[in-house]
């Protein structure tokens, strides 16, 4: 059997480490490709917001969504406010300043042969964790899972998929060996 859980989450890295420091299997060099209907930075909001039909690409991952929001660290370790000291546009940012991503509204996204949707994708990057809510779904080839909230652990490997009363934990493994006919 696959270690499809830890296989298929990692894809998910690739969406999350487009605007975080480098992780593990990830390649920081790698550009970060977003194309939208429309962007809007706010530098008191600390937000870069992109609207419409979004698709990010880095590397051989794509995802796609209808919002996509980079929030930005508000202050810096001396408690001096970032947008007050830069003075920049949102690109001239480092990644370092990333607080957390969300994408949401019919989160799609797609890593080689794996895959998966959801309605809403954060994440953390200060916990290096990523968050997946309203009926998440990931798949690797035939194997699959779902539940209510999917949280990956990305620093331990470690994933936890929570249900609930109406939404139990639903995991499909298939078997990697198929009698050929």
């Amino acid at each position: 059997m696959k270690k499809m859980l830890p296989a298929l989450l990692a894809a998910l890295l690739f969406s999350s480490s487009a605007w975080a420091a480098p992780l593990p299997g990830g390649d920081s060099d790698l550009p970060v490709d977003v194309t939208a209907d429309s962007m809007e930075y706010s530098a008191d909001k600390n937000t870069v917001v992109f609207h419409g039909k979004v698709e990010s690409t880095r590397g051989e991952f794509k995802m796609w969504s209808e919002k996509l929001t980079l929030v930005l660290k508000g202050k810096d370790s001396k408690g001096e406010k970032q947008a007050a000291k830069k003075k920049s546009s949102p690109m001239a940012d480092s990644a370092g300043d990333l607080d957390r991503v969300i994408a949401e509204e019919n989160v799609r996204f797609r890593n080689g042969a794996q895959h998966g949707t959801s309605q809403k994708a954060t994440y953390l990057a200060e916990k290096n964790i990523l968050v997946l809510e309203g009926d998440p779904v990931l798949h690797d080839g035939e194997n699959s899972i779902r539940g209510n909230v999917i949280r990956y652990f990305l620093n331990e490997n470690r994933s936890v998929v929570e249900g609930s009363p109406k939404k139990r934990v639903h995991a499909i493994f298939s078997n990697e060996k198929k009698e050929k006919k």
